[in-house]
């Protein structure tokens, strides 16, 4: 290791006191600190999962890079990460990596390298030391390049700098300082309905072009001024292969991708003049662009059948407890998957957590194949499961901006990412997910995150019904029906799901924000088992920690369908499974409309009830009530003609 640490000091020495800049900065250890030459100061930045940049002045051929990211003191503390290298700043090589095999390196490690780049980008994705990555030294050693200029290059499906544009009509160029932390860029912006931009002789080849991609911005923040992109080939009046909606999204910039179609699909192919027009502007929105490419959209994966559900057990089932929606830092919220695991099951006490960071902010988030984030967390949970003690789950949050909602998969190989537009047409996605018989859909928190509430859950769908078994309530943000509104509606309108409790957390304290949880009726504690009992409707909303439910009629068990009959036989109980000193005090029994078709006081820690009714209602449901107002709400019995 020395030799080559010595032969690469042969070189130049590239990055020396060069311009850097950071994802994230923690106060006092500035990006440039990592290329200073001391050797007691560095750039850190939290949490895992951070890049780290630095521009080299001029395209060099760069030989190696010496990195060290933990202090001289920390034998023990390993990080791991990949470097990646760019002549443009906009597409990224793959110089090195330290992921898999890392192990301790107080000395520091010297990757080859032998690439042609200007930029250097560090993307560390583990500390074992915590969550906050650090770079003590990066050094990039190299020698002058060739006389080689850079030039545009506008070959699919790399991406070029808007602001090189060939011309133009009703654009400017500006620097926009908001785009990355610490560092500006060249975009453009235009507000004015027939605007224009021409990119001449722009290489579509071969690969079956089917989306235009670009990070887009907006000066006005209001999600409902919308514009209107056309993409026209050869001429200004040329044939439009397509039209982009686009609006603001969760910050000013995003990468969005909109569908492109040709009458004839080999126009989408070779060398063509491309314009983009605008269309249709919202008064007072201007549309800003930093970059574009022309590319091939990612598949999804092959969906699998639906498994096959597993027998009940020989007695009755075991109930679990846990949290089936959060956030960490790998998206908008804090910390690390690690973290939050551990955090779940030994502080909070839960039996399960699920994961679900938004499906738009995953790196490469147009490219679910490509992202390392997706990956990792599945290893996480993988590692963090021990069947029968603690699930670790994992899932993705699709999030729109169009003020339709949130909605999270589980049990997929991909996630979905509303920033590719099509999927802003609600029938598309739901047409999307009924493809996979084997998912899980959960409709998030309906009473936020935008003025449409999912559609009030219409239309209903039969097929779209296989996949959808979950919905969340929430009766401290959503009061209305005593926290059931939306969970009876969806009812109603004859979906066939499980009310679960959610913390969304976005600020730590999985499982200790509230006392929200989602209760689980199966065999054993598996992830074959969890999953069955979610695609089974075996699961129910709690706030009084602890309390497990039982619900049946005529001995089938919630979440069940059975022949509808003239009266019903209703069993029901209802413990705290550890001492909680708290009481159950009332019992309702619950139809259509959240009429209470049936209710009796309590006062004792422990309810056994079987009663007969007259049965007129599609389903019913219990609510039980404890001393301090907290409740559970299980899933319905159905009944079918």
């Amino acid at each position: 290791m020395e030799g080559i640490r010595h032969e690469a000091e042969q070189a130049k020495l590239l990055s020396r006191g060069k311009r850097s800049w950071a994802e994230d900065t923690v106060a006092g250890h500035e990006a440039r600190l990592a290329v200073d030459g001391q050797p007691d100061t560095c750039w850190a930045g939290a949490p895992y999962y951070k890049w780290w940049k630095v521009d080299l002045g001029e395209l060099y051929h760069i030989e190696r890079i010496f990195i060290r990211t933990e202090a001289p003191d920390e034998m023990e503390s390993y990080t791991r990460y990949f470097i990646e290298v760019s002549d443009d700043d906009l597409n990224w090589r793959l110089a090195a990596e330290h992921l898999e095999t890392a192990a301790p390196a107080p000395d520091g490690l010297t990757h080859v390298v032998g690439l042609e780049a200007r930029y250097v980008r560090v993307t560390l994705t583990y500390c074992s030391s915590g969550e906050t990555v650090r770079i003590y030294d990066l050094e990039a050693y190299g020698r002058q390049s060739s006389d080689r200029q850079p030039v545009i290059d506008r070959r699919a499906p790399r991406k070029f700098a808007a602001a090189d544009y060939d011309e133009a009509s009703g654009f400017e160029r500006f620097e926009a300082d908001d785009v990355e932390p610490g560092t500006t860029y060249a975009a453009l912006r235009g507000g004015t309905t027939g605007s224009w931009l021409l990119y001449r002789e722009v290489d579509l080849s071969d690969i079956g072009v089917d989306q235009l991609r670009g990070m887009f911005g907006f000066a006005d923040l209001d999600k409902s001024r919308q514009v209107t992109l056309e993409v026209r080939l050869d001429r200004l009046d040329g044939e439009c292969v397509g039209e982009l909606i686009l609006f603001k999204q969760w910050k000013r910039w995003s990468n969005l991708a909109g569908q492109l179609t040709a009458a004839e699909p080999e126009r989408l192919s070779g060398v063509r003049d491309i314009y983009l027009v605008l269309r249709d502007v919202a008064p007072g929105q201007e549309l800003l662009i930093h970059w574009l490419a022309f590319a091939k959209g990612t598949a999804l994966p092959q969906p699998q059948p639906r498994a096959e559900a597993l027998p009940e057990p020989a007695g009755e089932y075991r109930i679990y407890f846990g949290n089936l929606h959060s956030h960490t830092g790998l998206s908008d919220g804090i910390g690390t998957p690690d973290e939050a695991y551990d955090y779940a099951r030994y502080t909070a006490g839960l039996d399960f957590l699920a994961i679900t960071e938004h499906s738009n902010l995953y790196d490469h988030d147009l490219d679910w194949d490509r992202s390392r984030k997706w990956v990792d967390i599945q290893r996480t949970t993988a590692r963090k499961t021990e069947e029968n003690a603690f699930l670790a789950l994992y899932g993705a949050e699709t999030t729109w901006y169009n003020q339709f909602g949130h909605m999270n998969t589980y049990n997929m190989d991909c996630f979905i990412n509303a920033y590719e537009i099509k999927y802003n047409d609600i029938a598309h996605y739901y047409h999307t997910i009924k493809q996979y018989p084997d998912s899980i859909q959960q409709w998030n928190h309906p009473w936020s995150c935008g003025n449409r509430h999912l559609d009030g859950f219409d239309p209903y769908d039969p097929e779209l019904d296989e996949v959808m078994h979950m919905i969340e309530i929430n009766p401290i943000e959503s009061k209305e029906l005593g926290g059931l509104y939306y969970y009876v509606t969806a009812l109603d309108k004859g979906w066939h799901v499980a009310p679960v409790g959610s913390q969304d957390n976005h600020h730590g304290q999985w499982g200790t924000q509230n006392t929200l949880r989602t209760g689980i009726l199966v065999d054993r504690l598996t992830t074959a088992d969890f999953y069955d009992a979610v695609r089974h409707q075996r699961a129910y909303f709690t706030s009084a920690l602890h309390l497990s439910v039982w619900f049946r009629v005529n001995g089938a068990i919630m979440g069940s369908r059975i022949p509808r009959t003239e009266t019903a036989d209703i069993e029901i109980h209802a413990l705290y499974s550890l001492p909680t000193g708290h009481r159950i005090v009332r019992m309702e029994l619950i139809g259509e409309q959240g009429q209470v078709l049936h209710a009796a006081d309590h006062d004792n820690d422990e309810l056994h009830c079987r009663l007969t009714l007259s049965w007129p209602d599609r389903y019913c449901f219990v609510k039980l009530y404890q001393e301090d107002g907290e409740f559970a709400a299980t899933a319905p019995v159905w009944f079918e003609d």
